[in-house]
C-alpha cells in the first residue's frame, strides 16, 4: 500500500521539475576572462602590485640577511664558546619567528593584510560586475547565471562573458529601455 502513496508523489514531483526546467533557461559566464579584460580589475590589480611589492621586497631582505647571518654562524660555530653559541641561536631563531610574523601579517595569502587589500580594491568591481550580469541576463531571458569554472560543457549560445564584458567596457549597466510595438 506504501508504495502507491508514494508513486504520485513522484510523478508530481517529475512534473514540478520538468516544468521548472522548460521554464529556465540557464548561462554562464568567466569571471577569470572578465577580470582579466576589464580596465578597472587591470588597474586595481596593478594598485595591489604597487601596494606589495615594499612588503616583498622588505620580506626577501629579511630572508636574504638571515640565510646569510646563519651561514656566517655556521662557519663559526665551531670556534664559539657553548655559551655565544647558544645566545647567537636564539638571536638567529628570534629573527626567523620575526620574518615568519611579517610574512603572515602582510603577504599570507589566507590571512595577510594583501588579502584584505585585494577584497578592498575588487568588492565593488565584483559588484559592478554581478549587476551587470544580472542585466544582460534578463534581457536575454535567462534564469540563472553560474561561472565557467563550474561547467564541464556549455553551449557559446549560452556564454554571456562578453556581453557582459562589453556592456562593463561602454559604461552601461542600466537595462535599456525596450521599444514599445
Amino acid at each position: 500500500m506504501k508504495k502507491f502513496l508514494f508513486l504520485p508523489t513522484l510523478l508530481a514531483m517529475a512534473v514540478t521539475v520538468g516544468a521548472f526546467a522548460q521554464a529556465s533557461k540557464m548561462a554562464f559566464v568567466d569571471s577569470e576572462i572578465i577580470l582579466r579584460d576589464l580596465p578597472e580589475a587591470q588597474q586595481a590589480s596593478k594598485d595591489l602590485e604597487t601596494m606589495v611589492k615594499p612588503w616583498q621586497d622588505e620580506f626577501e631582505k629579511m630572508r636574504l640577511d638571515l640565510q646569510k647571518q646563519i651561514e656566517d654562524y655556521q662557519k663559526q660555530r665551531s670556534l664559539m664558546p657553548v655559551d655565544r653559541r647558544e645566545s647567537e641561536e636564539q638571536r638567529l631563531g628570534q629573527l626567523q619567528q620575526k620574518a615568519t610574523e611579517f610574512f603572515s601579517k602582510k603577504l599570507d595569502p589566507r590571512t595577510g593584510e594583501v588579502v584584505a587589500e585585494r577584497e578592498k580594491k575588487l568588492a565593488p568591481i565584483r559588484e559592478k560586475i554581478l549587476k551587470t550580469i544580472e542585466v544582460v541576463a534578463k534581457e536575454e531571458g535567462f534564469t540563472f547565471v553560474v561561472d565557467r569554472s563550474n561547467i564541464l560543457y556549455g553551449d557559446a549560445k549560452a556564454d554571456l562573458t562578453y556581453k557582459v564584458l562589453d556592456r562593463l567596457k561602454r559604461g552601461t549597466t542600466a537595462t535599456p529601455a525596450r521599444p514599445r510595438n
